[in-house]
């Protein structure tokens, strides 16, 4: 293969390529392109990228393959530009020195309540983060996210993330002493902000109550603004965010899992025959240690009408 035919694959892709040591060993023509084939340890993708630049990818599922999408599908043009503002399909990427916050668990019955703050300090992580393909973890597959996750906190450092893990047992006592689980999201959110907010310009949250920006308003250092509105996750530092507390959340629900024996499910609509297992092998003391109890599907899962009395 040539460099002409290597130097078709777009900037950000081959050094995408080049940090997760993927080689290109081969290439071919296509129809309106070029199919490289790439290669990982025991990972084999191939690579279509075509003049109209557009990229696809090919073969089985690996974590090489994961990667690719990630890019391909992340905030960025196969071009190696940036998108327009009304592209809609990817987080605006900045340069200027951010914290982004977000959270996961909050309405899955089983598992942690996970908060996650990440600090972006410049253009050269933010450059990172759209190579990597960051955007809202609800848009990534449970494999990928964790993958992703990974790499952003490779991207950003240790000392730029935050992740706070409540576990159901924490979880519960906290949310009891702070009234509820939107103050209890207040006061771990006003914690990330005074341990990681000293070093930005901006603060941005996702919105998970309309009383959250008053609530944070005293953490936030003088000089550093604050942006808290919903669908925050078209920031590049929430979305980062996102993709951390999101990985961290399924790692703690597949601890749990092996704690029981047997897959927790994730969300909150069909977990009422896992959480009748639990309380039948483990009793209702099992069940608090793998769930968020105060919500009402406990009752389903106990038997009970709203008055207390069995059904």
């Amino acid at each position: 293969m040539s460099p002409d035919d290597r130097n078709s694959i777009p900037a950000g892709l081959r050094r995408l390529l080049d940090s997760e040591g993927a080689r290109v060993t081969g290439s071919r023509p296509i129809d309106h392109g070029t199919q490289f084939d790439l290669i990982r340890g025991g990972e084999t993708v191939k690579l279509n990228v075509y003049r109209t630049g557009k990229v696809s990818t090919g073969g089985k599922a690996s974590r090489l393959k994961e990667v690719l999408e990630g890019w391909r599908t992340g905030g960025k043009k196969a071009g190696g530009g940036r998108r327009s503002p009304d592209a809609g399909s990817g987080p605006a990427f900045s340069g200027r020195p951010r914290l982004g916050i977000d959270e996961a668990g909050k309405g899955d019955y089983f598992g942690p309540l996970v908060v996650a703050g990440v600090r972006v300090m410049g253009e050269g992580v933010a450059e990172k983060l759209r190579e990597i393909g960051v955007r809202d973890s609800k848009t990534v597959g449970v494999l990928g996210v964790r993958t992703m996750a990974e790499r952003v906190l490779a991207a950003v450092g240790s000392r730029n993330a935050r992740v706070v893990v409540l576990g159901p047992g924490e979880y519960e006592v906290r949310r009891g002493a702070a009234g509820n689980v939107n103050e209890l999201l207040s006061e771990v959110d006003a914690g990330i902000i005074r341990e990681l907010a000293s070093e930005v310009e901006l603060v941005v949250v996702d919105q998970y109550a309309k009383s959250a920006r008053s609530r944070l308003e005293p953490a936030v250092p003088a000089g550093v603004s604050l942006d808290v509105r919903p669908r925050a996750e078209d920031d590049a530092a929430v979305a980062a965010a996102s993709v951390v507390a999101r990985a961290r959340q399924l790692e703690e629900v597949d601890r749990l899992s092996g704690k029981v024996g047997f897959k927790l499910p994730l969300g909150a609509t069909h977990v009422v025959g896992a959480g009748r297992r639990v309380v039948e092998e483990f009793g209702e003391e099992g069940l608090a240690e793998v769930a968020k109890v105060h919500f009402a599907t406990t009752q389903k899962v106990l038997g009970r009408d709203k008055n207390g009395g069995s059904s």
